[in-house]
């Protein structure tokens, strides 16, 4: 009997331990999750036309918006995440251009909180203003359907996380992506686009991943490699180099990317083929 009331006795402290360590986490981790952040100001405003409206849609498409949030916009379970991504067509009726921006580009919800770290918005920051008035215009013209799914929330497993340093909230990728290259005026255009559509995977310096290794984003600056109609090709068929199907950017490229216009592919590879060719001749 003394040995069931000294388990016992254990088993009650390891408990009220794993209780206390428990609501430890929680309380640091909301307090991290409570953090409020100033609310820029924003002047974006969505376009109008059936123009910005098409415009918008093959935006939406290459910077993922759709692979998370859907073609129609209602929104999906994402099994990676775990997560419902949230229907924007039910968030349009609330939120103003303003508030969209601000969760966009800067990583904020209405009331000053951090969006959550599925959101990317750590490689939207370099979003142009066009680009997001165009978006902002497709998104506008989905009337409202289907059901509005919950802000994703954090359970005990993300939440330690966040306290390790091994979990971020959006904001906190923020000061880990680096704008690109500049390379001037005339690579503009195509440098807005990289960061944007390739900055989540190859980070916003298009660096790729550290340290570098197989089947990882790779630095971009081997774009230089292609000729433009081999980059063209790759982009459009998913086709790499030598007719190859590469694991994950074949798909991205069909999916996402190729989805721009011929004039911002192309403007894309200027930039791309360009920044390749400036760090190869200065050995970095």
């Amino acid at each position: 009997m003394k040995i069931w009331k000294w388990a016992a006795r254990v088993a009650g402290v390891v408990a009220a331990v794993a209780g206390l360590a428990l609501g430890y986490v929680y309380v640091v981790s909301e307090r991290m999750l409570d953090r409020t952040y100033p609310l820029p100001p924003s002047s974006v405003r969505a376009s109008s036309g059936a123009a910005a409206i098409a415009r918008g849609d093959r935006l939406a498409h290459a910077f993922g918006c759709t692979d998370c949030h859907r073609p129609n916009l209602e929104g999906a379970f994402i099994p990676d995440f775990g997560v419902w991504s949230l229907n924007l067509t039910r968030l349009a009726t609330t939120f103003s251009d303003r508030d969209f921006d601000r969760a966009i580009r800067h990583g904020l919800r209405p009331d000053g909180t951090s969006v959550a770290e599925y959101m990317p918005s750590d490689a939207f920051q370099y979003m142009s203003d066009s680009d997001l008035a165009d978006i902002l215009a497709f998104v506008r013209a989905h009337p409202p359907r289907g059901v509005a799914h919950a802000v994703p929330s954090y359970g005990i497993a993300q939440r330690y996380a966040l306290l390790t340093g091994k979990g971020r909230t959006g904001r906190m990728w923020f000061p880990l992506q680096k704008p690109a290259l500049d390379l001037g005026p005339k690579y503009a255009r195509g440098r807005h686009i990289a960061m944007t559509a390739c900055g989540e995977c190859h980070t916003t310096e298009l660096d790729g991943a550290t340290p570098p290794g197989p089947g990882l984003p790779p630095n971009l600056s081997i774009v230089a490699a292609y000729d433009r109609a081999a980059f063209l090709h790759f982009m459009h068929t998913g086709k790499a180099a030598g007719n190859r199907e590469l694991p994950m950017m074949s798909a991205v490229a069909t999916v996402r990317v190729g989805h721009l216009s011929d004039a911002d592919l192309n403007a894309l590879y200027d930039y791309l083929a360009a920044r390749g060719r400036k760090l190869t001749a200065s050995g970095s």
